[in-house]
């Protein structure tokens, strides 16, 4: 069998390959350094364009797992201008469940420095910087306020919020009106500074309440989950930054498995490139990446093992609810990830061997929606046109790698 070789990968510097490995493949923490982001830069050049456009203003938003904490990162990074001295300035700041309008804000300004000589974003020692900009949140509860203290730093700046779908539940409303109110202001007073929304939400408007007429003023960048050949290149480039060869197909097969979800290409070519090395190897095989999945199982983010248990927990074995899960992550899905009852049919029947008729797991399909198994899916739609989801997206590729690791399927 042919392999890529080690004079396809980057040159890479003389410290230990599990070390590199750990650099490149990261699924606990977002990407932060430019060289290992793969992907999404139509992406990267749509916000960079709404940013570059006057009175533009940015909203990213998608399922869980699908990258926008990376691809926020990235941006900020891309945005700036450090070699300008008035050139643009980036801040990257993440909302928690303790957050409303003031304390967003106040995040914001503590990324400011303050030095003896100027507020902004110096980076000369010679300034002495003696502090962080602090704000009471009773500075900062109107968006007047916000505007004129943006204004008066020495540089245009992108201010990213993520993860905006955090903020307190019971403020959540106020806190949406109020920066969509913000974002107007920004534009209709003409500011050289541009604000960047991340956050969980299937639509602009989820993340953002207020003015109907500040959608004007919006760029929505929707992440959708990842191809197959960018999570390839995810794993490509890893195993190159550690020094590692693979055969081909192994990338494929890691991206395939991972379901669009970066998380899970970090996870399982982290553990296939560790088995590889652990073994002497300096080529990472099919085989390695099947001892991966098992030890993937175990690390997975989010509580998901917990989900799955959940799920199709029953003390008699024959309930069909692992089977008709896995028929679940494996059915044909529409660009929102909603399935039909009918489309079960022909995975369960790959499963099991057998050809049930949709009145057969209509009950799981129920049982799954109730609270008792978490729930894991959501009902929409009307009757005789009900439509099936996955709460949790990340779960798709943890029951599939599941269903591989036990036998129901052959992935």
């Amino acid at each position: 069998m042919s392999r890529v070789t080690t004079e396809q990968t980057s040159e890479v510097p003389a410290r230990p390959a599990r070390e590199r490995l750990a650099e490149a493949f990261t699924p606990h923490r977002p990407i932060n350094l430019p060289h290992f982001f793969s992907g999404r830069l139509s992406l990267i050049d749509q916000a960079v364009d709404a940013i570059n456009t006057s009175g533009q203003h940015v909203v990213m938003f998608g399922d869980r797992g699908t990258g926008k904490t990376s691809l926020a990162r990235i941006l900020a990074i891309y945005a700036q201008e450090p070699e300008i001295t008035n050139g643009r300035r980036a801040i990257h700041v993440a909302c928690s469940s303790d957050d409303d309008f003031p304390s967003i804000w106040r995040k914001v300004f503590q990324e400011v420095q303050v030095s003896q000589r100027q507020i902004g974003f110096t980076q000369d020692v010679a300034a002495g910087v003696v502090g962080r900009l602090e704000l009471p949140d009773a500075a900062i509860t109107d968006p007047s306020d916000i505007r004129l203290y943006v204004r008066s730093l020495p540089n245009p700046t992108v201010i990213v919020i993520d993860e905006f779908d955090r903020v307190i539940p019971a403020k959540a409303t106020e806190t949406h009106r109020l920066m969509a109110d913000t974002i107007k202001l920004f534009s209709d007073t003409d500011m050289d500074s541009t604000i960047v929304i991340v956050g969980v939400a299937d639509s602009l408007a989820d993340l953002i309440a207020g003015h109907e007429s500040v959608t004007r003023n919006l760029a929505p960048v929707q992440m959708p989950p990842m191809r197959v050949d960018e999570l390839a290149e995810i794993v490509q480039k890893g195993f190159a930054h550690a020094g590692l060869a693979w055969d081909p197909g192994v990338d494929t097969r890691i991206a395939e498995l991972s379901q669009g979800y970066p998380h899970y290409t970090h996870l399982l070519g982290l553990w296939a490139g560790r088995h590889a090395i652990d073994a002497g190897q300096t080529v990472v095989t099919l085989s390695n990446v099947d001892s991966a999945v098992q030890t993937a199982l175990q690390k997975a983010a989010g509580g998901v093992q917990q989900e799955y248990a959940s799920a199709v927990a029953s003390v008699r074995k024959d309930t069909l609810f692992r089977e008709v899960l896995l028929a679940c992550a494996l059915a044909e899905k529409d660009s929102l990830g909603r399935f039909a009852a009918v489309q079960l049919r022909e995975p369960l029947r790959r499963i099991t061997g057998k050809d049930y008729a949709t009145g057969a797991f209509q009950s799981h399909l129920a049982k799954f929606a109730e609270k008792q198994r978490g729930p894991v899916l959501k009902k929409t739609g009307s009757r005789r046109n009900f439509r099936w989801q996955f709460i949790n997206p990340q779960l798709i590729p943890y029951v599939r790698l599941e269903g591989i690791n036990s036998g129901l399927y052959l992935g």
